[in-house]
Parts: C-alpha cells; sequence; structure tokens
C-alpha cells in the first residue's frame, strides 16, 4: 500500500522515510479538508449575518475588523510559536493548533446566541492563536524531513510530490463543498460546526502520533532549554534579513500574499453572494467548479515545473496568477462595467460577468499553481533545517504585518467607494510586491544552495545574473 501512495506521489524510487512522508500526507489531507472546509463557503457570511442582519456590505466590513484584529493577535504569536516548533518539534504545536480551531468551530455554532462584537472578537483571537501555532508547521516538517532524507538534488521528484500533494488536498476540498452546503441547508450550519469542532480534535490526536521525525532532523535540534529558543528566534530573524536575497524575496513574497488576506476576508465570498444570490448550495456548486480546474493545474504544474528556473519564472507566475496585479485590475474592470444584478438560480451562472469572473479565475489558477510550486521548491534549499519552522512562521508574520493597515484601509473604502476601488488598490500593492520579489530573485547564484554560509558568500561578488539569465 505504501508503495502505491509513493508512487503516487513521485516518490517510489526514494528512501523509505520519505516513502512515510507520502504515507501521512495521504492520511492527513482528506481529514484536514473536512474538518477545515466543510463550512468554508458560507462561514464569513454566517458571521456577517449576525453582526449586520440584512446588509451584506456592513456585515462583510465587520468581518474585515475582526480579521484585523484576528491578524494583529497572530501577528504577536506567529514568529515565537514557530520557533517553538523548531525548538520541541512540529508534531506538539500542530496538535495544540488543531485544538484550538475545535474550539473555535464549536464557539462559532453557539455563535447565534451571542450577538456582540465582543464575542467575536474573543472568538477572532482563539482562531489567531490557532492559525500561529499552525502557520508553516507542516510544511516545516515535510521539509526538514524530506531535505535529511531524499536523494533528489534537482528537486525534480519534489516538484512531482509537491504537485499531486496539492492536486490530492484540493480533490479532498472539492469534494466536500456542496455536501458542506447541503447539509448547512438540510441540519442547519450550527451542526456543520459542531461536526468540525470534533474532527479537529481527532485530527489533533492523528497529528500527534504521525508527525514524527526522522533521526537526522531530531539530531540538529537545539536541546529544550529557554536560552537554545532564544538562539532559534535570533537566528531566524538575522537570517532574514542576511542578503539581500533573501531580504527582497521575502518582503517582496509577503507584500503580495498580503493582499490576498484582504481579497478572502473581504471581497470574495461578498463578490460570491452579490453574482451568485444568496444561496450557500449555488455558491457551494460555483467553488466545486472551479476548483475542479485547480486540481487538474496544480497536479500538471508539479509536471510541467520540473525543469523551469524558480528565479525565471516566480515572477512570470505571479504577475498572471489569481490575486496577482492583472487579476485585481481586470476583476476590478468587470465589476465595475457589469455590477450585481438579482438574477434567479440557476440563469445566475449565465451572466456575462458571471462567465468572466469564472474563467478568470481559471486561467489565473495555473499561475497560481506554477508559482507556488517553484515557491517552495526555492524555499526548500534557500532555508536552513534549524530554522526551517521558524522562517516559514515569520513569512505569515510579515504577511499580516503587512495586511493589517490594508484591512483598516480598505474597510471604509468599501463601504463608500464599492468593490472595484479596493480591487485597483490591491493590484498597486500587489505590484508593487511583484517588483520588489523581482529584484530580489536577480540575486540568486546559479550553484546550488547547500549551507547558509554558501549563501552569503555567492551574494557577496554578485551584482545580478546576465541578461540571458534575467527572468
Amino acid at each position: 500500500m505504501t508503495s502505491w501512495i509513493a508512487s503516487f506521489f513521485g516518490l517510489e524510487d526514494e528512501s523509505k522515510r520519505v516513502q512515510y512522508l507520502a504515507k501521512v500526507a495521504a492520511a492527513w489531507m482528506p481529514l484536514a479538508a473536512l474538518a477545515f472546509m466543510l463550512s468554508s463557503t458560507f462561514y464569513s457570511i454566517f458571521v456577517a449575518e449576525i453582526l449586520a442582519p440584512g446588509d451584506l456590505v456592513i456585515g462583510f466590513a465587520f468581518v474585515g475588523i475582526l480579521a484585523a484584529i484576528s491578524m494583529g493577535t497572530q501577528l504577536l504569536l506567529d514568529y515565537p510559536t514557530g520557533g517553538i516548533g523548531d525548538w520541541i518539534g512540529q508534531r506538539w504545536i500542530l496538535a495544540a493548533s488543531y485544538l484550538c480551531f475545535g474550539l473555535v468551530f464549536y464557539l462559532t455554532a453557539v455563535g447565534a446566541l451571542f450577538p456582540y462584537f465582543w464575542y467575536w472578537v474573543i472568538l477572532y483571537v482563539i482562531t489567531a492563536i490557532g492559525a500561529a501555532l499552525n502557520s508553516g508547521a507542516l510544511m516545516a516538517w515535510f521539509d526538514n524531513n524530506y531535505r535529511t532524507s531524499a536523494t533528489d538534488p534537482e528537486r525534480k521528484a519534489y516538484s512531482k510530490a509537491q504537485g499531486r500533494m496539492g492536486m490530492f488536498f484540493q480533490i479532498a476540498t472539492t469534494a466536500v463543498l456542496i455536501p458542506g452546503a447541503f447539509m448547512a441547508m438540510l441540519l442547519g450550519r450550527t451542526m456543520v460546526f459542531n461536526f468540525q469542532a470534533i474532527l479537529c480534535i481527532v485530527l489533533a490526536a492523528i497529528s500527534f502520533i504521525l508527525f514524527r521525525d526522522s533521526p537526522e532532523v531530531i539530531e540538529k535540534r537545539p536541546k529544550r532549554s529557554l536560552r537554545n529558543y532564544l538562539k532559534v528566534l535570533k537566528k531566524g530573524l538575522s537570517f532574514s534579513f542576511s542578503t539581500r536575497l533573501v531580504m527582497l524575496f521575502l518582503i517582496g513574497m509577503v507584500i503580495m500574499s498580503s493582499t490576498i488576506i484582504v481579497w478572502g476576508n473581504m471581497l470574495l465570498f461578498l463578490i460570491y453572494y452579490s453574482y451568485l444570490g444568496n444561496s450557500d448550495v449555488a455558491v457551494a456548486i460555483f467553488r466545486t467548479f472551479l476548483f475542479g480546474f485547480s486540481v487538474l493545474w496544480i497536479e500538471r504544474a508539479g509536471v510541467w515545473t520540473r525543469n523551469l528556473s524558480p528565479p525565471k519564472w516566480i515572477p512570470r507566475s505571479r504577475m498572471l496568477q489569481t490575486c496577482g496585479p492583472l487579476f485585481y485590475f481586470a476583476f476590478a474592470v468587470i465589476i465595475f462595467v457589469m455590477p450585481p444584478i438579482n438574477v434567479p438560480f440557476p440563469y445566475n451562472y449565465l451572466q456575462i460577468s458571471t462567465l468572466l469572473i469564472c474563467a478568470g479565475f481559471i486561467i489565473t489558477g495555473i499561475f497560481t499553481a506554477f508559482g507556488n510550486i517553484l515557491n517552495s521548491r526555492l524555499l526548500l534549499d534557500l532555508i536552513p533545517d534549524n530554522i526551517r519552522n521558524s522562517i516559514y512562521s515569520l513569512i505569515p508574520t510579515l504577511t499580516l504585518l503587512f495586511a493589517i493597515p490594508q484591512t483598516v484601509l480598505f474597510a471604509p473604502i468599501l463601504i463608500i467607494y464599492d468593490v472595484p476601488a479596493v480591487l485597483v488598490g490591491l493590484g498597486v500593492i500587489s505590484l508593487a510586491g511583484l517588483l520588489i520579489l523581482y529584484l530580489g530573485l536577480r540575486r540568486v547564484p546559479k550553484k546550488p544552495i547547500v549551507t547558509e554560509e554558501e549563501l552569503v558568500s555567492a551574494e557577496e561578488p554578485q551584482t545580478g545574473p546576465a541578461p540571458s539569465e534575467m527572468p
């Protein structure tokens, strides 16, 4: 059975330890998709309707404020909890994060009884604690164990494995969207939240059992003392600014990612429900259709990116991806020219505006898959193993640092000037991040990076690649 799973992920020629990583991924992904995505279609609108009954725009503005509070909390906790992962191991913090999410889903289930803003502030703070514990931990666990156990110097098998894992998770995610909507319609949204709370507890137990490290990874981990923990935090921060390559790449990446947080919290489901009507089932069907294409794109990207150079293709992919500069500008034009109108289900799917929005997601989705896999390949060799969780947690920390002021800024703009104005602002910010990211990737050395010392030494004499090597 393990060999079949390893073959599916493209790791059949790797060691048993690497094949074990594939087996754990195959066991974890369906349950995680069920635990977190079952209510993803209607979670935000559930909160918005409780806080502002009858006015979705005001409700989503409140959701944006809650998201800013949550992001501020996560900003404070993200990097320290990432350091804990490097210090004691990822399985401890992953299990703790899933317990936090279980509590969040339970509190959401009874949230209709507490239509008070302070109650949802507490709930979103707990969400931030769980997110801080979770951020970067799973990827750090996989990359650390892969790097110490795999024989894959060109990272071709890694690209394929990332593509197949993304495809597998997307299939699991897609499979639960419509059942989640029908469960909400037949049993009520609160029953769905209660079911997710139970699943999160199960997921915490499974994670604690399965996410064990190889002896090589454990050997690199510092002894459990407060002094060593502080050393890990200090080394992670110093590495982030050790070279212009690392600094510019990380800053550009987090600026672009920060716009995605604003998009997801304030605009995405507002657009869905505005164009498709106030129907969980209609939105779930639309998302399932889009996710079906994502499954195809992610699997193909894992194969097509094996021979692509990350420094060349990451900027190109990020320019054309979902939630990239062109995406935001195009959607601003579509929504400005063709605002939503009240069309009954299922004819709302046939509106020109809905078809254009659908086409935009599908076309840009392939470039999102390209960019994500190439980004993971670059980070695998760029980040030292003993501070990987710290850096992987620092990235969302910096992302939140840039996203919080955007959320505060765009919430009143959304109310006063509507969605297109926010999209234009996000497009400008995303383009600025892309330019910074491009400047950093120009400094990637041609020789593969093995140690932090080699990264620094490669940076010293380099002023940029030859014109033929530029993206």
